[in-house]
């Protein structure tokens, strides 16, 4: 499908509406995406989808994918050697989660809803990358002490050296003899390093190490020297909890390396299946309904006297992107002997809608989607959707509206097809109104003599 044309018609809005029914990123992605299959057995299937979306929000309350995350740039950085931090693989283990929960599900659902459960049997469930994860990280992305022996044994030593510590400072803050010396009879940290604030008069009453100074030069900020070797000894051990960390950081981002492919198969489908719920609650907020998909009648390519084509009813159909309050529905019907409808009425009657909504029915079916339109509403499968509408001057080149629209319409004839439908607004319009006419009806003639699936306003 031509992007050009699709824009034209404003399918890129009702994709954007479709976005804001998905749950994750990855589903948002394939919302914006989605474009129109002109394959009948493909569009059949995703309205097949959308239907049983539709099921589940019914039957189910919806098919929840809370905690999905896209982790595939998370994948492909463990895959280069990378290190994952403890959020990172957090959010790993939180979408490994969520697809067995919604496996679960559409297994047991899986005669109500055969093609979502078809979908959610791609996911790869990596129950050992998750049990590996939770028992080295908590819910707060800490890493925990039984994540390893060593991990445990310097985190003990670490909080038996820093008792010592604190209790040798503590006892200096508390002397009575240093108490004029003091700025505040407290301890702080400089650099990693537990220090004790004095005036900066008295340096040197206490030895110590200067870490810092105050913004006004009033205090000093010293570690005294006789709690130097118990602060260096607490500093060694917290280096050797980092490095012990980033070892276990770094095995779990291999665990999850190993299983990149399964991992990015789980992601992708969960955004199949965050996409088809989001088309089932777009189509409730519609109030939309799955369309009949008519084949087409006659043999490909024929445009011989009497060959049918394209059948077209659209019953009650509404523009999606209108205030459903005051948007008037409309009927449109070809019965495939006829090609061609010619809609006219003054300025602000809703033809230029009229033809946008046409376009829009056609491109969210074969996008899978449901459309607003009345019970009984049927419609083909085109292999090629072209409009001219809208205000079509280019500056760039210097071209009138009306040059504008006729280089349009020309490149639109090239290429339309029997199996294409056709849009032309205000056709013959932007030149004198004789000439505009005659060449509108030429244009016509031209599109009705080659079978052409056509809607004009005039």
């Amino acid at each position: 499908m031509d992007q050009k044309h699709l824009h034209t018609v404003e399918f890129h809005e009702v994709l954007a509406h479709l976005a804001r029914q998905v749950s994750f990123s990855a589903g948002e992605r394939l919302a914006l995406a989605l474009q129109p299959s002109p394959v009948r057995a493909e569009v059949q299937q995703r309205l097949q989808e959308t239907r049983e979306a539709r099921y589940l929000l019914d039957s189910q309350g919806g098919l929840s994918l809370g905690g999905a995350h896209d982790v595939r740039p998370l994948v492909e950085i463990a895959r280069r050697g990378g290190l994952l931090s403890a959020n990172d693989l957090l959010d790993v283990t939180s979408t490994l989660r969520a697809a067995r929960r919604v496996q679960r599900i559409l297994e047991r659902l899986h005669g109500q809803a055969p093609l979502l459960a078809d979908v959610a049997a791609r996911i790869e469930p990596c129950e050992g990358l998750s049990a590996d994860i939770d028992g080295a990280i908590s819910e707060q992305g800490e890493v925990l002490d039984h994540a390893s022996d060593k991990l445990a044994r310097v985190r003990r030593e670490m909080r038996t050296a820093q008792e010592r510590l604190m209790d040798k400072l503590n006892r200096i803050i508390a002397n009575p003899r240093n108490a004029p010396y003091l700025q505040e009879a407290l301890l702080t940290q400089r650099g990693g390093r537990y220090v004790i604030p004095i005036k900066a008069e008295f340096k040197g009453r206490i030895p110590g190490i200067v870490h810092d100074i105050s913004a006004s030069g009033a205090t000093l900020f010293i570690e005294p020297l006789s709690a130097v070797e118990m602060g260096n000894r607490w500093r060694e051990l917290q280096l050797e909890e980092e490095k012990e960390i980033e070892r276990i950081l770094g095995d779990l981002a291999a665990h999850v390396a190993r299983l990149a492919d399964e991992l990015t198969w789980t992601v992708e489908a969960l955004a199949d299946l965050d996409l088809a719920m989001a088309k089932g609650r777009y189509a409730n907020v519609l109030d939309a309904t799955e369309p009949e998909l008519i084949p087409f009648r006659g043999r490909p390519g024929s445009v011989a006297a009497g060959e049918a084509g394209y059948r077209l009813d659209l019953r009650q159909a509404r523009h999606p992107l209108l205030d459903p309050a005051r948007v008037v529905p409309i009927d449109v019907a070809l019965t495939g002997e006829q090609y061609a409808l010619v809609i006219t009425g003054p300025n602000t009657g809703g033809k230029t809608v009229s033809l946008k909504t046409v376009g829009l029915m056609a491109a969210m079916a074969q996008a899978g989607l449901h459309l607003p339109v009345a019970e009984g509403s049927a419609i083909p499968v085109f292999e090629g959707i072209y409009a001219d509408i809208g205000d079509e001057q280019s500056i760039e080149q210097s071209l009138s509206t009306f040059s504008s629209h006729l280089n349009n319409i020309v490149a639109i004839l090239g290429r339309a097809d029997d199996r294409s439908l056709v849009l032309l607004d205000e056709l013959g319009a932007g030149t004198d109104p004789v000439e505009g006419s005659a060449l509108a009806r030429a244009l016509l003639t031209h599109l009705l003599g080659r079978r052409r699936t056509t809607l004009v306003a005039t």
